[in-house]
């Protein structure tokens, strides 16, 4: 979903969206990892995923300050045993937008010789705080997001703070057992016979090695 700047003011404008809008529930699934999942057999189909939205929306000077918190989870693959679970996150978040190249940071695309306007997407570069303006200056520790459009895609935004709660090492449970490294077996389901069977020693080649 697009908001176009010109529609933003100094006077906040508070949106809020569930899982009953489409394009909310692509922005979430656009950051599921794919993979075998260990959910139960269900009798009915599974219900869409609960997913709640609200973000807060206002200009100051050049600059649209962005808020907003999302309520969902996101289907990772564990990191020990490769199954897909549900990790639940609600994260706050805030975010700084401008169309200035200089203020976000980038102003030196331009003396390349490649106008700003053609850097499509979203571009993120810290900026001096020293040069905020005082009305946001409760923001100023965040960087701005240079927009190549007129507009912001709530969508992506959604997609960025879902991709920025993602663990470096996600795991399913904090005491799974991850799989067998000899027969690939999930250990969360039960133990494998390879416990059972005799480990070789390095040095049984040599026991029939004759010595002359």
């Amino acid at each position: 979903m697009k908001i176009y700047l010109h529609e933003i003011t100094e006077t906040a404008t508070e949106l809020a969206f569930t899982q009953d809008e489409s394009w909310v529930r692509r922005a979430a699934e656009s950051v599921d990892e794919e993979g075998t999942s260990i959910d139960l057999p269900r009798a009915t189909p599974p219900q869409p995923r609960p997913i709640s939205v609200s973000f807060s929306l206002r200009k100051v000077d050049n600059v649209v300050v962005a808020s907003g918190s999302v309520n969902t989870y996101i289907r990772l693959l564990c990191s020990r045993c490769a199954n897909s679970f549900q990790f639940q996150t609600q994260p706050r978040f805030s975010a700084l937008f401008c169309t200035d190249p200089v203020m976000a940071g980038v102003g030196h695309l331009e003396s390349k010789g490649k106008p700003a306007g053609q850097n499509k997407g979203y571009a993120r570069h810290a900026h001096d705080p020293a040069s905020d303006s005082s009305e946001y200056s409760e923001t100023s520790d965040l960087d701005i997001t240079y927009l190549s459009e007129d507009f912001i895609d709530l969508a992506d935004l959604i997609a960025e703070q879902l991709r920025l709660q993602i663990p470096f090492r996600p795991l399913c449970q904090e005491g799974c057992k991850g799989i067998c490294s000899r027969c690939g077996a999930d250990q969360n389901i039960g133990k494998c016979a390879c416990a059972k069977l005799a480990n070789p020693s390095p040095f049984a080649a040599l026991k029939n090695l004759k010595l002359s």
